[in-house]
């Protein structure tokens, strides 16, 4: 029993090593493949492995879809169309460093989604961690200078990093009314549908001219992309859920700014300032006051 908890715990870990790496790659993407190509042949990549891998059971899977398709379809484009699309389009226009430490306020919007949604109660501490987490967004958006939030001069990709956030928030929130299905038969059902779901910004990207065909070096980033935050982060995740459960579990997401930090700096050597440490220590702090249940 205590090998498989150890075991949990290394999943879990390098599940939100890999999904820190998907920052850097997402940066490292600039110039050699279009942002929005790389979400068609992420997904593209991933439904064909799992197909391999879940052949015999995909008429089952044909079935549950039919029964639950609204939902299915809905999830799948939020979670993995919609979020992944502006997440690469962002990294485009902002650090790795950003993409993580806005995405560790995933949490606060998971629970803004959930009051909205599904009516669960907040109280008085979780409005003031809410609050805190967002005061730290604020920190890194704004590079720690007041003067810009003023003025609204603020990234693009930072902001839009904040939208993407949403969607991911509303595919988790909505997860809660899955129904009875295998966890990698249910990735591979989102898989097409977010592959299907790319294809209309694909488009776009073709009709405005700003679609561009991988580099080698451009089709050996889709190759990691596809390899490692889409698959082996999906499954390990899986695996360390399935064994200490999901509240356990989703405190190790809080690891993948650090991660994308640690690997922005090493492999693209982005610069790491202090209002970048700033914002971390208050987001963890925010999410500490209204997450606090699963600390204690």
């Amino acid at each position: 029993m205590i090998k498989k908890i150890n075991n949990a715990h290394i999943f879990l870990t390098f599940s939100s090593l890999f999904w820190g790496f998907n920052a850097i790659a997402g940066r490292l993407a600039v110039d050699e493949i279009s942002p929005l190509l790389i979400v068609t042949g992420r997904w593209m990549g991933v439904l064909i492995i799992l197909t391999i891998i879940c052949k015999s059971q995909l008429n089952l899977a044909l079935k549950i879809f039919k029964s639950n398709y609204i939902w299915m379809i809905a999830m799948g484009l939020c979670g993995f169309t919609a979020f992944n699309s502006i997440y690469y389009i962002s990294a485009h226009h902002t650090v790795a460093i950003n993409l993580g430490i806005v995405q560790s306020t995933m949490p606060a919007f998971i629970m803004i989604i959930s009051l909205l949604w599904l009516k669960t109660r907040i109280n008085i501490k979780q409005i003031i961690g809410l609050l805190i987490t967002f005061i730290g967004v604020l920190v890194v958006i704004s590079k720690g200078q007041i003067n810009l939030l003023y003025n609204l001069n603020l990234n693009s990709g930072d902001l839009l990093m904040v939208f993407a956030c949403v969607f991911y928030a509303i595919y988790t929130v909505g997860l809660r009314k899955r129904p009875e299905i295998d966890d990698i038969l249910l990735m591979t059902i989102f898989a097409y549908i977010a592959f299907i779901g790319s294809l209309p910004g694909l488009a776009v990207e073709i009709t405005n001219g700003s679609l561009f065909l991988p580099t080698f070096k451009g089709l050996i980033i889709l190759s990691v992309i596809i390899v490692f935050p889409s698959l082996l982060a999906q499954i390990l995740y899986m695996k360390g859920v399935r064994i200490i459960g999901p509240s356990i579990s989703g405190l190790y997401t809080n690891l993948v700014p650090v991660f994308t930090s640690i690997l922005a700096v090493i492999i693209i050597n982005e610069n790491f300032y202090l209002y970048h440490l700033i914002s971390l220590i208050i987001i963890f702090f925010g999410i500490y006051i209204f997450d606090r249940k699963k600390y204690d």
